[in-house]
């Protein structure tokens, strides 16, 4: 509404109030009623006509009722073939009028930054529907599938990962294996142990070093045999065998990539919105993101962050990683001042060293550096370097104190250097990812826009360039209406509809998913609902209230009647309060 007021010149000109566009907003959301998704579909043909690269495809149930979709333009599937090694896939965020599931592709990029891949909606959290889309997913992306996959414990998406990414690695989110704990532990006992208990899950790197680290836990936190059988046949054979081989993550161990990715789509989108107005408000996000991604470029090509030292290899890295990624490396340098390296074996082919701190005790566990020296190949027993591809602190104290000036190429990534998207090409059915210039509507779209906005600038200056260029606008416009180009175009895409049969599709049914069933609730919390507060002490109890409250003196029926009025008038209050707040916090939406 500012905006209105702003280029209209003030309120009182704008011409309509906010009920009025409100209003109009209901009436358009009335219009689309029963043809959202044929609506959808059309929106997909005409981005496919302004792209041959952007890709979707759609399915319709027995009775041509919509049921899920997938849907990706050039940019993301750009971004994917240059960073999509690691993919989050979380399917938790329901976010339009008929409850269809979003279910996002993310990943990160070289500034550690979320980016989308790919997009769909489902109907469903069956295997058949996630073992469609992954396949869509597969066919849209060029590069294939991911080298890892996280996702949450849907038994129904780990089958369908299995059968579609037979070689790619699928890791549960370390949020939804620890958050297992609470059921099994005592909460005291596991808020305590909480740190051991998750370097147990990510730092073992076999089952038999993970079966004696968590010996050793349990006897820390002296857990009875029963919870410790427990749960090492949970952690075993459900929760942490992906764990047990480390690749390459991005530094991402849980489906939170995703979920912060959903908290800033919750901006622009929520639950009311149709499919249409769901990608149309979608869409406005993405290009914020996209810009951010932009603005985070620039900033790269055109400033220099500072360093701390002289060394060489810290000036050769100030210039070859992205800022995010510099300043993670950086502090890596700056600890590995705090270590020294110790020679514990050497042979032809290996040489092995201890990584100590300088205020470690003489217990403390230190790192354990392997150097192949046919390869010139150092490795750590930390492995951060296989998990976030950023060379660790024992690493770069090694590298110090042999005077290694310079970082070699083996371990430097490409993905978090400046020139990660140089180079990055693909291919789709034989045709180049840039379009014809003459033939794509956005880059024609985007030169009259040019050309308009230069005239208007110039004829805006006087009157008699505006009326003279108003004169000319009205007669381009009635020549473009003899020409009957939107004729043209809508007869097109009917004529499209007809081909691929998509006439007279229907809307999808409201959707009840796995999320929105009644949660289950532990006996702490089922005992605490059950309760009920004295109205007399604030206690809560299941069999304590106002009439055998011990707090209260014995009063005669009179002062009881006083009472429940004085409480129906601060019930009365209480809900007062509420809807004054909840008028307040509407606002004025602008």
């Amino acid at each position: 509404m500012r905006l209105f007021e702003i280029e209209s010149g003030g309120p009182e000109h704008v011409g309509c109030t906010k009920r009025d566009i409100r209003n109009h907003e209901k009436t358009l959301r009335d219009e689309h009623k029963g043809i959202d998704a044929e609506t959808l579909i059309d929106f997909f043909l005409s981005e496919k006509d302004k792209s041959s690269t952007f890709f979707f495809d759609y399915e319709t149930d027995s009775d041509n009722r919509f049921i899920r979709c997938f849907w990706g333009d050039h940019v993301s599937r750009r971004a994917y073939t240059a960073f999509g090694d690691v993919v989050v896939f979380d399917t938790t965020y329901n976010t339009n009028e008929y409850g269809m599931i979003f279910a996002p592709f993310v990943g990160v990029n070289h500034h550690h930054k979320t980016i989308v891949f790919g997009c769909g909606f489902l109907s469903d959290e069956k295997t058949d529907s996630f073992d469609r889309l992954l396949n869509k997913f597969l066919e849209a992306m060029p590069k294939g599938a991911p080298n890892l996959i996280i996702t949450d414990q849907d038994p129904a998406m780990t089958k369908a990962i299995g059968e579609v990414f037979p070689k790619t690695i699928h890791r549960y989110c370390l949020w939804h294996i620890l958050n297992k704990f609470p059921d099994k532990l005592n909460p005291v006992t596991f808020r305590d142990h909480y740190q051991s208990i998750k370097n147990v899950i990510v730092h073992s790197m076999t089952s038999i070093k993970f079966e004696r680290s968590w010996e050793e836990v349990m006897n820390c936190a002296n857990l009875v045999e029963n919870d410790w059988l427990s749960l090492m046949y949970e952690l075993r054979h459900k929760w942490v065998p992906t764990y047990f081989n480390h690749v390459f993550s991005a530094g991402m161990s849980s489906s939170q990539r995703s979920e912060s990715s959903h908290a800033f789509f919750k901006k622009y989108v929520c639950s009311n919105n149709s499919l249409m107005d769901f990608i149309i408000r979608f869409n406005k996000a993405l290009r914020h993101q996209r810009h951010n991604e932009l603005v985070a470029d620039h900033t790269d090509l055109n400033e220099r962050p500072k360093v701390k030292s002289n060394w060489p290899m810290e000036l050769q890295m100030v210039n070859v990683y992205t800022k995010n990624k510099w300043l993670e490396f950086q502090n890596e340098i700056s600890l590995s001042h705090g270590y020294y390296v110790q020679q514990a074996s050497i042979g032809i082919e290996f040489g092995v060293y201890n990584v100590i701190n300088f205020l470690g005790s003489s217990s403390a566990k230190h790192r354990l550096l392997t150097h192949d020296i046919q390869r010139d190949d150092i490795s750590c027993s930390c492995m951060k370097f296989q998990f976030e591809g950023i060379p660790c602190r024992h690493m770069l104290a090694f590298f110090r104190i042999n005077q290694v000036f310079h970082l070699h190429d083996q371990y430097i990534l490409k993905r978090w250097t400046k020139d990660a998207k140089i180079g990055v090409h693909y291919t789709m059915a034989e045709q180049n990812v840039v379009d014809d210039p003459e033939r794509c509507l956005m880059s024609r779209h985007m030169r009259l826009s040019c050309k308009a906005s230069a005239l208007i600038d110039v004829a805006s200056f006087s009157d008699e360039g505006t009326n003279f260029l108003t004169e000319q606008f009205d007669s381009i416009d009635s020549k473009m209406k003899e020409m009957n180009i939107n004729r043209t175009l809508r007869s097109g895409i009917q004529s499209r509809r007809t081909l691929d049969g998509a006439i007279g599709i229907i809307d999808p049914s409201e959707i009840r998913t796995k999320g929105r069933g009644k949660r289950l609730k532990s006996s702490k919390e089922k005992s605490t609902s059950r309760a009920r507060q004295c109205r007399g002490c604030g206690r809560r109890s299941v069999s304590h209230d106002k009439r055998n409250c011990p707090n209260l003196k014995d009063g005669s029926t009179v002062n009881n009647d006083d009472t429940d009025e004085n409480s129906d008038e601060e019930d009365f209050g209480s809900i007062h309060g509420s809807t004054n707040m909840w008028t307040t916090g509407m606002g004025f939406d602008d």
